[in-house]
């Protein structure tokens, strides 16, 4: 009987499709594993950690790093997050930071916080520095004073007022203004010998060169074959027309180059993203050109007139600013033509005394479009960087602050002491001026 069931057995398996049983078999499996997987992810998982560790990067634009001492970069932080100090007065981080740590004011630039100082606790016009000392034009009072470095001394240097200015061109040794006004009316005026020349009608933009005695100029005349660029004495006299600038004023820029062979800068657009500055010199001079890639060029020549530290606007930096450096004297313009990293613009920096160092204040942030609407879009604080031209290397040296509430500055101006040793800045929140030791 048992043998008859065995046959009955074997013939039903015989009489199956093999294919299903083996179909049916992996599903049996998958199963298994479905059920495994999602048991283990709700009770065995543990929960993801976060990478501690960053890459160390070299810090472009105005975000701030941590550093340590002598301004060493360290990691990349998000904006506006400041760096933790390394000696001084202690300041508490407020809620506007995001964050509830103690930090150090530090009184040198080092990379931290640092202490600044007010020099000229008044507002006022303009003011340059010439020397050991600096000149500037009251708002209270619309006179010219002069002040010592350290803020503690101050000087009437004249009894004429000058009320309305709108803005001043000072002479390299500070003892010669031109005077602009808003309906465009030019004034001359010699503070030392206390002589005063009102300037021809048209002239705009003057420049001064290095020995304080000439003076170069845009003059706009009623049409646009009368538009020249112009060289004359410091009082207007003897004005002589160096070059036609017909439409072309707003692509002009009036800059003397320290030695005395360039009167002035003109950009012509060759692309969408690239210029070509011409050298314009005294005596039709051929000059080689230097192509940027970028618009809006606006240079400032080194101490020896050798380079050109400029910033570009580009649309691959979000149209804001962005500083080079080229070399720009003799047959040796154009080359050594590189990026520096920073976005900001070349009237926050300033030359070291040994040519090979630039300083710049440098925004936090900027908004899209800030390089073609600076006056409309740059509202945010400055750091300060320190640009090492031998390396190309920028470095953080100090975010001021005048105290323990962490007040913000946007420079409008900068100077550096005749020795190195400290940055002075007129601050655009308040228009003061302010000092900064270095060393």
């Amino acid at each position: 009987m048992e043998f008859i069931y065995i046959l009955c057995l074997a013939a039903y398996l015989f009489m199956l499709n093999y294919k299903r049983i083996i179909l049916g078999f992996l599903i049996l499996i998958i199963g298994i594993c479905l059920l495994f997987g999602v048991f283990w992810l709700i009770f065995f998982r543990s929960a993801a950690t976060p990478d501690e560790e960053a890459d160390e990067a070299v810090v472009i634009g105005g975000e701030l790093p941590e550093v340590g001492p002598a301004g060493e970069l360290g990691k990349m932080t998000s904006g506006g997050i400041l760096p933790q100090g390394t000696s001084g007065d202690e300041a508490t981080m407020d809620d506007k930071y995001g964050l509830e740590e103690t930090y150090t004011i530090g009184n040198i630039a080092n990379g931290s916080l640092t202490q600044v100082v007010s020099v000229i606790d008044e507002e006022f016009i303009d003011v340059n520095l010439a020397g050991n000392s600096l000149n500037y034009l009251s708002s209270d009072d619309n006179k010219f004073y002069w002040v010592a470095l350290d803020g503690k001394k101050r000087t009437l240097l004249s009894d004429k007022e000058f009320p309305y200015v709108e803005e001043i061109f000072w002479s390299p040794d500070g003892k010669k203004v031109i005077l602009e006004y808003p309906d465009g009316a030019n004034i001359y005026y010699d503070i030392a010998r206390d002589k005063q020349i009102t300037l021809p009608v048209g002239v705009t933009e003057p420049a001064w060169r290095g020995d304080s005695d000439k003076i170069a100029y845009e003059y706009i005349g009623a049409n646009e074959d009368d538009n020249w660029l112009v060289v004359s004495d410091s009082d207007g006299s003897r004005a002589l027309p160096i070059e036609p600038i017909g439409d072309k004023r707003n692509s002009v820029q009036v800059s003397w180059s320290p030695t005395s062979e360039v009167v002035a800068l003109y950009r012509k657009s060759i692309g969408l993203n690239r210029e070509e500055i011409f050298f314009i010199g005294l005596n039709d001079e051929n000059f080689k050109s230097l192509e940027v890639e970028g618009s809006n060029f606006k240079g400032l020549w080194s101490k020896h007139g050798d380079m050109i530290l400029y910033h570009v606007v580009n649309s691959n930096n979000n149209y804001n600013p962005i500083l080079w450096i080229a070399d720009a004297q003799g047959d040796n313009i154009g080359r050594n033509n590189s990026s520096l990293g920073l976005s900001t613009w070349v009237d926050k920096c300033v030359f070291g005394m040994n040519n090979t160092t630039v300083y710049c204040a440098v925004p936090i942030s900027l908004p899209e479009g800030a390089g073609l609407y600076p006056d409309l879009l740059n509202t945010e604080p400055d750091v300060f960087y320190k640009i090492d031209l031998t390396t190309g290397i920028s470095k953080l040296i100090a975010y001021p602050v005048y105290s323990e509430e962490l007040d913000e500055f946007q420079v409008k101006k900068i100077f550096l002491s005749d020795d190195g040793t400290e940055l002075f800045f007129w601050d655009n929140f308040t228009s003061k001026l302010y000092s900064m030791k270095l060393r």
